[in-house]
């Protein structure tokens, strides 16, 4: 069994997957495993690399050309530089792609395969997780006293001290992704800068209206079908120094989120989910709505929309802001024709 414990999860990240050159990173928390996915690229390729050393390919393109992951895997840089090879939506590979992988064990550039989450009878993880070679690091949602304990390390490495009743008001803030309410502790902490502590006052004025902000207004727009919000509320992230990627990063975050709500209404538990899911109360009503419009096909469509939007945006940043918005205008036209 290679899947790597929660507890050891950073320190191989930080050593870029040590002695593993396969990494199988999966999960319902889609923005813990992006950020995870992320953050072991760049400890392999190191500070200052280029661009160009980190291949990214989907699924759908390896299907379409069986023996190009192979090649890119064996490929030498020019210079002789690391190389890093990221394969997004790795649970739609065809089984030849992926089992030819883990035959080679020792590709001559590592390998981290990106998915969404993977049923314990899923080929792919039964396949690395038997593979001493493969390093599998599942991404889950944290609970309220993982939540804690992340934020206590986060801060006190800033020099800060978070006392009990600060830390019960931030966790009730923090939402359930790892990724954002990591960089939200990461906002409190420059708030903070220069202060021995947190006080709850301070945490109001960083969080307190996060979640009803500028950050998830066009995505809650969008999800309504609410073409003409979009773009207020996108000019309004825009003015506070949100970018547009990060919107759609959120966007992708929240179709995972709908996706956990839908199946819990169906199963009659929806009230639990959204308890476990930490959303701001002024967003659960919102939420709440948006499951009763969405379903599991629409969902998987627009994760389909935000994915080639943030495809196209990477290769063309002078235009994101509006690649961004038409993702957004083609969900919420898909919320129009659903709710019809």
């Amino acid at each position: 069994m290679s899947a790597i414990r929660p507890g050891d999860v950073d320190r191989l990240i930080a050593r870029g997957g040590g002695e593993y050159r396969i990494m199988l990173v999966h999960g319902p928390d889609e923005g813990l495993a992006r950020l995870r996915v992320r953050a072991m690229a760049e400890a392999v390729l190191g500070a200052g690399a280029d661009p160009l050393n980190r291949v990214e390919l989907d699924a759908e393109t390896l299907n379409a050309d069986p023996a190009r992951l192979a090649d890119e895997t064996q490929a030498i840089s020019m210079f002789g530089d690391k190389r890093v090879i990221i394969v997004r939506q790795a649970g739609k590979l065809g089984k030849a792609i992926w089992q030819a992988l883990l035959e080679a064990r020792n590709p001559a550039s590592p390998v981290i395969l990106h998915a969404d989450e993977l049923a314990k009878s899923h080929a792919l993880r039964n396949a690395c997780e038997s593979n001493p070679a493969v390093a599998v690091l599942a991404c889950y949602p944290l609970e309220a006293r993982d939540v804690e304990q992340a934020a206590h390390t986060r801060l006190r490495a800033a020099g800060l001290h978070l006392g009990p009743e600060a830390a019960a008001h931030l966790v009730d803030l923090l939402g359930a992704d790892q990724s954002l309410s990591l960089q939200e502790v990461d906002k409190l902490a420059l708030y903070c800068h220069g202060q021995q502590e947190v006080k709850i006052a301070d945490i109001d004025a960083v969080l307190a209206d996060a979640s009803a902000s500028s950050a998830s207004e066009p995505i809650d727009t969008a999800f309504e079908g609410n073409l003409q919000g979009i773009e207020p509320a996108m000019q309004r992230c825009l003015r506070d120094g949100i970018s547009a990627t990060a919107v759609l990063t959120l966007a992708l975050n929240h179709v995972q989120m709908l996706h956990r709500l839908v199946r819990a209404r169906a199963e009659n538990v929806l009230d639990q989910a959204v308890k476990q899911e930490r959303l701001f109360f002024r967003r659960e009503a919102r939420v709440r709505r948006q499951t009763q419009n969405w379903s599991p096909d629409g969902l998987r469509r627009a994760v389909e929309t935000l994915g080639t939007a943030q495809a196209q945006s990477r290769g063309n940043a002078a235009l994101e802001e509006t690649i961004v918005a038409r993702a957004l205008w083609a969900v919420a036209l898909a919320a129009r024709r659903s709710s019809n």
